[in-house]
């Protein structure tokens, strides 16, 4: 556990000086700037508008590390064969993945926690103690989310190029949130390829569109424990899934 832990702190290191770090820092930033303009706009939507551009603002930004590190991080390592120096020494390739997963991992935690506390100061939630529990909920949503997506691209990175797995990995998000509304159309269509497509979507993508909590309404009412047992279960056994799909390729990739 101590070689994962210091490979994810370099790891750690090294994202913090990539530039897709400060550009999707920027992103976010820019959204929640809209946001708070278009709630001045609105008076009667302030809140309500900067929740939504706020939550969307750290998808974006936990979105985007996860896919263009989980695109690049190993293929950049294997390219310029700086991950043999590693596991030279007495280090697994399963150790050398878990320390690269955790440490993107780790600087996710610390963008959702920065640009999670900057939403709360523009919602004014230390007045509302009583809502610091859903919004938590919220930000962890989109955390796991992003933890999902990270391992299922670095899989990816392994079998196709890193822009193919990177635009898999984007193509498996939207599909993990329309699944719903795919669903309503195959029903509509009554077309048995299509109603079987979607039905075997349902198996193979996650569904993501059950953790659409990215709103004032959730904010307000907060959001049922059966939900949140089911996001924590869910997520967590595609991640497990994932991991393993990386763990597998890895072993078998030819890195000389």
């Amino acid at each position: 556990m101590f070689k994962v832990l210091t490979l994810a702190k370099t790891t750690l290191r090294e994202m913090l000086r990539e530039r897709v770090f400060l550009v999707v820092v920027v992103i976010a930033v820019i959204l929640f700037a809209l946001s708070f303009l278009l709630g001045a706009l609105s008076l009667a939507e302030q809140r309500k508008i900067l929740a939504d551009f706020g939550f969307l603002g750290i998808q974006v930004a936990l979105l985007g590390v996860s896919l263009f590190s989980g695109a690049y991080l190993l293929a950049k390592e294997i390219e310029k064969q700086t991950c043999l120096l590693i596991l030279s020494r007495p280090v697994t390739r399963d150790q050398f993945i878990l320390g690269k997963i955790f440490g993107v991992l780790a600087l996710n935690v610390i963008l959702v926690t920065s640009l999670g506390i900057l939403l709360a100061l523009l919602l004014g939630l230390w007045n509302e103690p009583q809502r610091w529990g859903t919004f938590f909920e919220i930000c962890l949503s989109l955390w796991m989310e992003s933890a999902v997506l990270l391992c299922l691209v670095i899989g990816l990175s392994l079998v196709v190029r890193p822009v193919l797995a990177l635009s898999s990995g984007f193509v498996i998000f939207l599909l993990g949130h329309w699944l719903s509304d795919l669903a309503f159309f195959a029903e509509k269509s009554k077309e048995a390829i299509f109603v079987t497509a979607v039905k075997a979507l349902h198996w193979v993508v996650p569904n993501l569109y059950r953790l659409n909590w990215k709103s004032d309404y959730f904010l307000e009412n907060g959001i049922p424990f059966a939900n949140i047992l089911w996001m924590l279960g869910h997520m967590l056994g595609w991640f497990l899934i994932y991991l393993v799909f990386t763990n597998f390729f890895f072993r078998r990739k030819d890195i000389v």
